[in-house]
């Protein structure tokens, strides 16, 4: 969706780093990853990568760390029954392990190690992500000689716990979506926001009406087949400044700090649609005064 002014902001197709290609070919055989966006891809951009998990696979990634903080997400594909996993997941953050089985954000602060990722079961296909607040994914080698804490179960959020402000809009929000998990620094100490949703029905959005944020924010619309990936199965229009975006395909938006964007109106839904939205800062605050 290059072919506009602000069209360059919207990502519908697969473009990565230069991955060695023994990576890619090990990556297939359990993973097919949807789409990438770091400063490469879109200029200014932060960094954030989507796949659909399909089997078990006990070679992913090993330990590490980022000097920037993380989130990664594992989410069940049934929109019905949204926290069921339906899968089985080894997680390590540290020394400690964690056996994910509900869908899940995890909070990695900067310099904190995790991995090794295994998955044990995978019994219907997991949508998994990771976005890291810098330019670019960069792995550094684990860092043995750390104070560790007593328990990291803090940094694992497999339950809703929303601000009053969103609790308020809840009654409307269901209208027409399903929110699943949110995070922000109320939720875990430190951690920057995002929160995810299933999209259920056509509507005009609560976000309808046009802001800006002082952070940068990336906006998620992934359809739920996973042997149709890029099909979002609906058609969403979504304004960045003047101009009128429609997405009927999965993508990942762009929305740099100041940008004013929206209105959001759900115009088709055929099948339920994965949304999130994330912003490198700790809170999700909306200024309205641009519309």
């Amino acid at each position: 969706m290059t072919d506009s002014k602000y069209g360059k902001y919207v990502v519908t197709e697969l473009k990565t780093p230069d991955f060695r290609p023994e990576f890619v070919e090990a990556y297939k055989k359990f993973a097919n990853r949807i789409l990438w966006m770091d400063e490469n891809v879109v200029e200014g951009a932060f960094q954030m990568n989507c796949s659909w998990y399909l089997k078990p696979w006990a070679h992913g990634a090993e330990s590490h760390q980022h000097d920037v903080d993380e989130i990664i997400g594992f989410f069940g594909n049934d929109p019905k029954d949204p926290y069921n996993l339906h899968g089985e997941i080894e997680f390590w953050l540290e020394d400690q392990k964690f056996l994910i089985t509900r869908t899940a954000m995890v909070f990695i602060p900067a310099g904190m190690n995790h991995c090794p990722l295994i998955l044990r079961k995978v019994d219907r296909p997991i949508f998994h992500y990771s976005t890291v607040t810098g330019g670019k994914y960069i792995q550094q080698k684990m860092d043995e000689a750390r104070k560790l804490e007593a328990d990291y179960g803090k940094y694992v959020v497999t339950e809703l716990k929303i601000p009053p402000e969103k609790q308020v809009i809840a009654e409307a929000y269901a209208k027409y979506a399903f929110r699943i998990l949110w995070m922000d620094k109320n939720v875990v100490e430190g951690a920057f926001h995002m929160n995810t949703a299933w999209y259920l029905k056509a509507a005009a959005t609560l976000e309808d009406v046009p802001h800006t944020h002082d952070s940068d924010e990336i906006i998620g619309f992934f359809g739920n087949d996973p042997k149709d990936p890029y099909n979002l199965h609906g058609e969403i229009e979504i304004w960045l400044e003047d101009e009128k975006q429609v997405i009927t395909r999965s993508a990942m938006v762009f929305v740099p700090a100041g940008m004013k964007h929206c209105p959001l109106i759900l115009k088709r839904v055929d099948q339920p649609i994965f949304h999130f939205t994330t912003v490198p800062g700790k809170l999700y605050v909306k200024d309205e005064s641009q519309k």
